[in-house]
């Protein structure tokens, strides 16, 4: 299915409305409190949310959705993180955690990835839209999603390791203006390597959108797929840590983003004039 993403950020929206009509008689404030995540309890913790993969069953507190086959995601515990993998055969499943936060207080988000084996995009196509369209595959793909009460206002950043984009690219998904895709990495040198990000998702978001957020962060997801390539994918993901007041980790290089204008600026506009050409 190509519309992976967008089908990913309903099935969060759909979750979070479905827990709002069940329990509206019991009132909105009581769901808010409790149903995505509890601040109470995590309060004087560093992050309100980490994800170590160190014990087998540690995706029992995640979701699946199923678009166009299934990933196999599997797990290799190992003391303090392990680390997840997805492996994409022609295929394209996504996992998501509802999570509840103030982006504004809690901004900063953290996770290491790499990137084993990139979706085929070497077979020749048209130039058109729609050829850039069934391009849309990623070994390694991390979503902040911000749901609102009406489908159409929810908005998602996708964090994306592309093999070609340009690094510090925003693009506009094909598939709903309100994903924007954010390539953090680019190409084959770091293949196989373990890369940390940290990113602050309320100046992320302005920088994608034009604006700070006015609402919260609902969920986070993860994705491998190559369904529209009909090609093979695969990719790592490990100690994702949500939700912080403060950078953390002083090491990584800040990475440019650059919206409509990457440090390529003529790749980036062919790209974007290949993309948007009418069929």
């Amino acid at each position: 299915m190509r519309q992976s993403s967008l089908w990913l950020i309903s099935r969060v929206f759909f979750k979070l409305i479905g827990q709002v009509s069940r329990m509206r008689k019991i009132g909105l404030a009581v769901l808010i409190a409790g149903v995505i995540v509890s601040f109470g309890a995590v309060l004087g913790l560093t992050e309100l949310k980490r994800f170590s993969f160190n014990r087998e069953n540690a995706l029992k507190e995640w979701k699946e959705k199923i678009f166009h086959g299934r990933v196999l995601y599997t797990v290799t515990p190992r003391d303090p993180a392990g680390y997840l993998t997805g492996k994409s055969r022609k295929a394209s499943s996504g996992l998501f955690y509802l999570i509840k936060f103030s982006p504004k207080k809690y901004p900063y988000l953290s996770w290491r990835w790499k990137v084993d084996k990139f979706p085929s995009k070497s077979r020749e196509n048209d130039r058109s839209r729609k050829s850039w369209i069934e391009r849309d595959d990623y070994a390694v793909r991390f979503y902040v999603i911000f749901p609102a009460m009406i489908f159409t206002n929810t908005r998602c950043l996708e964090y994306v390791w592309s093999e070609d984009l340009p690094q510090g690219a925003i693009l506009t998904s094909p598939f709903f203006k309100n994903i924007k895709l954010i390539v953090l990495e680019s190409g084959k040198e770091r293949m196989g390597e373990w890369i940390q990000e940290e990113r602050n998702v309320f100046e992320d978001y302005r920088a994608a959108f034009g604006r700070f957020p006015s609402g919260t962060v609902g969920a986070i997801a993860l994705m491998t797929d190559s369904d529209n390539t009909q090609s093979d994918a695969e990719g790592g993901y490990s100690d994702i840590k949500v939700g912080y007041e403060k950078a953390a980790i002083e090491s990584i290089p800040e990475k440019e983003i650059v919206k409509g204008g990457p440090s390529r600026a003529s790749e980036f506009l062919e790209y974007l004039k290949q993309f948007f050409k009418s069929k």
